[in-house]
């Protein structure tokens, strides 16, 4: 990859450090990591580690682009992400298109650190509003910044009527924590809940295609066979039809060799006889199992063979010491709701440069949000959200 100068801007107080090539990012290893250490939440996604393997498993026209900001000499916020040409997709309920294709610098989830407070957040603000200027990209692209944040309120209000994003996607982000025994987990539900979960395992293990067993994956040399299994499952699933499966590309292979020599790595496949039923994909990362990627064969799902595996793994994961905490990642799915026990509110947001392109962009993307939360509130208001869901969800899943 082409490297370039490190650019530093200086005011009377503040250095402002922009770095666009390895070297560069390898002269702040110890800065980003010091950084990372004192985050509240610390996230893999942006770890240093992480973004590299990614930043190598994506197509060449794909830069690197952090922003370090120092106070004199110190280190105090940093903004990680990388440049690349992309499609903002236009949404209606489960349909989607794409827009033209533009330059987007595309902030990592997790990747804003420091915890800006207000006078920090409009220094970062206006930095990324004179690179917006300059034209060294169309769009700002941020992966989930929590709402209750400064820096997220001030990209939330100061842009202009047509650069601002004004409807950022909103999701839940729901974490659990580990009991020490699986009867706890058990016995913090309803009497009805409990005979439920014990009366689906059952049911697995006796009516399935025979005997049952869990595999576990965790090293180097495990991957390419976790990863050819569940990318088999999840071709099967209505999320593949989203985008949103998992891929045996070299993308996922890249990026689980590189969590798996960290130690990370953790997979999980569910088998009944010979059969696949089931996968499920995690990072343990600094006693937190981040939820990856879950799947499970169609055909299969009056045995639920997805919480089958979800319950199995989580009795190993109470008898593991390093694991305090499960995260479910973004959004809000019914067993987040039913196992999470403590939750928060992240939004999807954008810039756009103040240029007739990425201003025609965001007119499309708003036009569109407006009409999907007019289709959501009608469908709401008749209850019928959940029905619309299910049945999308099983032509989708017929279409394979």
């Amino acid at each position: 990859m082409k490297c370039e100068s490190i650019c530093i801007s200086t005011t009377t107080d503040w250095n402002v450090v922009n770095i666009r090539d390895l070297e560069g990012i390898e002269s702040i290893r110890s800065i980003w990591e010091q950084m990372q250490n004192k985050e509240p939440f610390p996230v893999p996604n942006a770890d240093i580690d992480r973004y590299l393997a990614s930043l190598n498993a994506t197509s060449n026209d794909a830069q690197p682009y952090i922003i370090l900001i120092k106070h004199y000499d110190n280190p105090v916020a940093m903004i990680i992400g990388r440049i690349e040409r992309y499609k903002i997709r236009l949404k209606f309920g489960y349909l989607s298109f794409s827009c033209p294709r533009s330059k987007c610098f595309r902030v990592v989830y997790g990747g804003i650190l420091g915890q800006p407070d207000i006078e920090l957040s409009s220094l970062l603000f206006g930095e990324l509003s004179k690179q917006l200027r300059q034209r060294q990209f169309d769009i700002i692209s941020f992966n989930h910044l929590k709402t209750d944040t400064p820096f997220y309120n001030t990209v939330r209000e100061i842009p202009g009527f047509f650069t601002r994003d004004r409807f950022p996607t909103v999701d839940e982000h729901w974490r659990m924590t580990v009991p020490e025994k699986i009867e706890q987990f058990y016995l913090s539900h309803s009497h009805g809940h409990r005979h439920n979960l014990r009366r689906a395992i059952r049911k697995f293990e006796e009516e399935c295609h025979g005997e049952s067993r869990i595999i576990h994956y965790s090293t180097t040399s495990d991957v390419d066979d976790f990863i050819r299994v569940a990318a088999d499952i999840s071709a099967k699933t209505y999320q593949n039809k989203l985008g949103a499966g998992l891929v045996n590309n070299e993308k996922t292979r890249s990026r689980l060799f590189a969590a798996a020599a960290k130690g990370w790595f953790r997979g999980h496949i569910l088998y009944s006889g010979d059969i696949p039923c089931a996968f499920q994909l995690a990072l343990n990362y600094r006693r937190i199992y981040y939820m990856e990627s879950i799947g499970y064969n169609p055909d299969l799902s009056s045995y639920r063979p997805g919480l089958i595996l979800f319950l199995k793994v989580l009795e190993s994961l109470c008898a593991d010491p390093s694991i305090d905490m499960i995260d479910f990642y973004f959004g809000g799915a019914e067993y987040k709701h039913r196992y999470g026990t403590e939750h928060w509110l992240e939004a999807w947001i954008h810039m756009f440069a103040p240029r007739p392109c990425p201003i025609f962009i965001n007119t499309l993307r708003s036009s569109a949000a407006s009409v999907n939360a007019g289709l959501e509130y009608i469908a709401n208001m008749f209850r019928l959200a959940d029905r619309i869901k299910r049945k999308w969800r099983r032509f989708l899943q017929e279409k394979r």
